[in-house]
């Protein structure tokens, strides 16, 4: 309840009601009789699928009762300003912000001008000019989104083509033009074309370079099906996978694609050719596709380890030296006493233990650079980017006895972990334009520019 001089206003979905408090306040109502009706002053429609949730009183230089104005907060992804004013004159409602209600899923610039599509889990699909920070166009769609797209000018000469994949396996293919000159926005979003590839929500969605092939996947049904776009999106055919997909991307052969799954496992799928896959019968596309698979096994509990060791052994030389310093200066009896305080307060100290997790940590993010890619992983893993690659250079090899202070790579296990210092997921990589510095996408909101090392790797 917001209270305006005499008057309540009460919200209830996308309806303001205004109540005269003087009515309420002198209801004569009988004690064993709880109700009272009475009818609103008058009632406000915000407007069609709006949730009003909050109301406070804006604030002017002169700051008196006779300000009518109030700004509402509207769930659905919103603020309003609201005349609750009793008269003839009253000003209509206006929304003055619009933005997402809840989860941003995903975003996509476009690579020649100063706009940007977002996706969110409300189901719109929504374009701002990040220069004038204005929302140039929102479109509701019946389901709630997962990913989006913004293809460059080898699918659309005009760049107004969006792609969006949502959490019912739909994917929309919008066009963004120009609105009617009696539109509200200066733009629309228009459907051209839906169909629904997945089983439930599209968690990745990449093209190629040539503009020529969409791959979609899901990890709902654990698959990857590839479009043709040059015949309007036909079904090329479908992958079926081992497990749950959470991200993709293109290997350096622009013909073969690389999917993180949330079992920590990388798969090469080579894409196949529009044409060469005989439909006729099913579209999933024989077993014969997949390349590679590297299954990323955890470095990070056993360099831990060997840090804890190095530590643990600095403080052992330590007491040794003192030890002997006493027995040279004080004698036998003294170093005995001493050595027996140092067991006791060893004795004492818990015994860290590390080890491997026991479910693999899920992986984030893929990125390919020469003949190695890079990931970042969840879990007790994250706070790190690994180097890895297919061909291990390592032979098979027995695992080696256990060697204090030391962790031993062994064969499947990254190439090398570029430390970060922290514990917060890594969820974009990109290599910037200069080759020189790697551009990070952190989980807690933050970017982070780090030096590329020289020579192939990051």
């Amino acid at each position: 309840k917001q209270w305006y001089q005499r008057r309540v206003a009460i919200t209830a979905g996308g309806t303001v009601k205004i109540w005269d408090f003087e009515t309420i306040d002198g209801a004569d109502v009988l004690e064993e009789d709880a109700h009272f009706p009475m009818e609103p002053m008058s009632d406000i429609f915000v407007g069609d699928g709006v949730n009003i949730v909050s109301m406070c009183k804006t604030v002017t230089e002169s700051n008196n009762d006779t300000n009518s104005m109030w700004l509402a907060q509207d769930a659905s992804g919103g603020i309003w300003k609201l005349d609750i004013s009793v008269s003839l004159t009253k000003k209509a409602p206006e929304i003055i912000q619009s933005y997402h209600a809840g989860p941003i899923r995903g975003i996509a610039p476009c690579r020649y001008t100063h706009m940007v599509a977002s996706i969110g889990a409300d189901g719109t699909v929504r374009v701002f000019d990040y220069l004038t920070k204005r929302n140039l166009v929102t479109k509701k769609c019946k389901s709630g989104g997962s990913c989006i797209t913004w293809p460059g000018r080898n699918v659309d000469s005009k760049m107004a083509t969006l792609i969006g994949g949502f959490t019912d396996g739909v994917i929309r293919i919008m066009a963004l033009d120009h609105a009617e000159p009696e539109a509200h926005e200066d733009f629309k979003i228009v459907l051209q074309h839906a169909f629904k590839p997945h089983k439930g929500e599209v968690t990745a969605m990449i093209i190629d370079d040539e503009g020529q092939v969409l791959v979609t996947g899901s990890a709902d049904d654990c698959t990857l099906f590839f479009f043709d776009i040059t015949s309007n999106y036909m079904p090329i055919g479908f992958i079926q996978l081992e497990a749950e997909v959470n991200t993709m991307s293109w290997s350096n052969s622009s013909k073969r694609v690389l999917v993180g799954l949330r079992t920590g496992v990388v798969l090469e799928v080579e894409c196949p050719d529009p044409g060469t896959v005989d439909s006729s019968v099913t579209y999933e596309i024989q077993p014969g596709s997949l390349i590679n698979r590297y299954e990323f096994k955890s470095i990070r509990y056993k360099i831990e380890k060997a840090a804890h060791e190095k530590i643990k052994m600095k403080q052992e030389d330590e007491q040794q030296k003192r030890l002997d310093k006493i027995k040279e200066d004080q004698g036998e009896e003294a170093f005995l006493e001493e050595k027996k305080q140092i067991d006791e307060e060893n004795s004492k100290q818990e015994e860290m233990t590390f080890e491997a997790p026991a479910v693999p940590n899920e992986i984030l993010k893929i990125f390919p650079l020469g003949d190695k890619f890079y990931l970042s992983l969840g879990g007790s893993d994250a706070g790190a980017i690994y180097e890895c690659t297919f061909k291990d250079p390592l032979a098979d090899m027995p695992v080696p006895g256990s060697m204090r202070g030391q962790w031993v790579r062994l064969k499947g296990e990254p190439l090398r972990l570029l430390e970060l210092e922290t514990d917060t997921t890594v969820h974009e990589i990109t290599l910037m334009r200069d080759d020189s510095n790697v551009m990070l996408g952190m989980g807690d909101g933050t970017i982070r520019i780090h030096k590329k090392l020289e020579g192939d790797g990051l």
